[in-house]
């Protein structure tokens, strides 16, 4: 009775190529993936604190605008509160008992909210086991090393039986 030959010859180092290739991927691509995500966070930040100094710098210039077209709100407001006088024709509607405790800044009413900075991206305890480990470094080059192997391994050629060797002359 005559071997039954297999329909197809799948050679078995093409699972450790395809296996390596898989490793060294995702060694290569995942922490550029979380490089990426620092960086934006990185420039979100920087531009949320741009906005917020921009925001800033406008609300000092309109300010110094009121000041210097002498707008009758804001003098009024000045003399109230930096030198403690208003005109007779009007009563503070907020009267202190102590106006030596109420600070005579014009700066805090100015300064617009702090701003909101995104979240900083982390890898947490539920990100993918191999997220973790190619993003440590340590653990990074042993996975390399062993996506190397598996691909060296795959590039060796294919065992033949024992059955088909052929003879070398001379030997």
């Amino acid at each position: 009775m005559p071997l039954s030959r297999p329909l197809i010859k799948l050679d078995a180092g093409w699972l450790f190529l395809i296996a390596g290739l898989g490793v060294l991927a995702a060694t290569v691509l995942i922490p550029a993936r979380h490089d990426l995500d620092l960086a934006r966070w990185q420039r979100d930040r920087a531009g949320a604190i741009e906005k917020h100094r921009l925001d800033r710098i406008e609300r000092y210039g309109s300010y110094l605008r009121a000041v210097e077209k002498d707008e009758e709100c804001v003098v009024l407001t000045l003399a109230a509160v930096q030198l403690n006088r208003s005109p007779v024709d009007r009563v503070p509607l907020d009267v202190r008992a102590e106006p030596g405790n109420t600070s005579a800044s014009v700066f805090a009413d100015l300064e617009p909210p702090p701003p909101v900075l995104p979240e900083k991206p982390v890898v947490s305890e539920r990100s993918s086991i191999l997220a973790r480990w190619t993003i440590n470094d340590r653990t990074r080059l042993w996975l390399l090393a062993g996506g190397v192997l598996c691909v060296l391994i795959g590039l060796l050629p294919a065992a033949t039986p024992a059955g088909r060797m052929v003879p070398v002359e001379g030997a």
